[in-house]
């Protein structure tokens, strides 16, 4: 399976740049589309013998206890797909008695993917995306000069 990705020219952030390496390209991932939550449950439900209503009625669920569970400050193990866990820090206090609520952090969702998602990431192989661009018949009208063509 490859990712694609295009490049992008941007500023080079590490510390002491050497001349002509200001700007750089970097590599950043482009989506070849998106699966909605329909036709995520279309395609459960091709492949089982649950219906669409009925795969969305059960991720409802999910969802609805994963919340519960969540709110609870449980940790949540969903098999190969992996585990969920509410997590909050804070700043520092020099002592427990000045430690006061407003100096917790927002909430996050932490997720640690199941073995198979994470085998997923590791084997995983980058492929550059090349825009085909279809030659018009008469030049475009407007633009200039003034951006270079990143690929």
């Amino acid at each position: 399976m490859a990712v694609q990705y295009h490049l992008v020219l941007r500023k080079n952030l590490s510390k002491n740049v050497e001349a002509g390496k200001e700007k750089l390209y970097y590599a950043q991932t482009r989506a070849t589309g998106t699966c909605t939550f329909d036709e995520l449950c279309d395609a459960v439900a091709e492949s089982s013998t649950a219906s669409s209503g009925d795969v969305k009625v059960v991720i409802d669920r999910v969802i609805r206890f994963l919340l519960m569970f969540l709110g609870r400050g449980e940790v949540v193990q969903c098999g190969d797909l992996g585990t969920f866990q509410l997590i909050q820090t804070s700043s520092g206090s020099v002592t427990t008695d000045d430690f006061s609520t407003n100096l917790l952090y927002r909430a996050r969702l932490r997720f640690r993917p199941g073995a198979k998602l994470r085998n997923l990431t590791q084997t995983t192989k980058g492929e550059r995306f090349k825009l085909e661009e279809a030659k018009p018949s008469t030049p475009p009208e407007g633009g200039g000069s003034d951006r270079p063509e990143i690929e």
